[in-house]
């Protein structure tokens, strides 16, 4: 069983325990997997936190809240963005916009869910934010894999030129 670390970003204290318990009993699981994913909540009210627990200790999920008191949600997502920082983020927040939405996106975010939102659609925005940092990290393997064969490679053919 993996767990995935989720930091919960809202400076609203109801939405932040809703969402940990929500998520305290659920996990998700793909046909193709044998094991599940179980999440672990962390919850801050700020941006300067979660950048805080971003940069110190990580988070495999960010559940960002936009509006947000000191630096807004979207100066945190362009920060991950920035530092390339290995993470999926799910905006909610109930000030969603169109501009909003597309500077998320072309940030980096993987999912834009506007508050308030029922149990249901939490866990399937979840499931789905799962599945894709799941992909995306087994791709990356992937592609490190892929170098290391070829320089093997490279390095034998290397070896037999130089002495046949």
């Amino acid at each position: 069983m993996a767990k995935l670390k989720v930091l919960i970003v809202d400076d609203e204290p109801g939405i932040c325990s809703g969402i940990s318990r929500i998520l305290s009993g659920y996990s998700v699981n793909f046909p193709f997997l044998k094991e599940e994913f179980t999440f672990d909540t962390l919850e801050v009210g700020t941006g300067e936190e979660a950048l805080e627990i971003i940069n110190r200790e990580g988070a495999d999920i960010v559940l960002l809240d936009n509006k947000l008191p000191g630096i807004y949600g979207i100066d945190v997502l362009e920060h991950i963005n920035k530092k390339q920082i290995d993470c999926s983020v799910m905006m909610i927040t109930s000030h969603a916009s169109l501009d909003l939405a597309i500077k998320a996106t072309n940030n980096g975010a993987y999912n834009f869910v506007p508050k308030p939102f029922t149990p249901q659609e939490l866990k399937t925005a979840i499931e789905s934010i799962t599945k894709h940092l799941y992909l995306r990290r087994i791709t990356k393997n992937l592609n490190k894999e892929d170098k290391q064969i070829r320089n093997q490679f490279l390095s034998v053919l290397s070896h037999e030129l130089k002495l046949p």
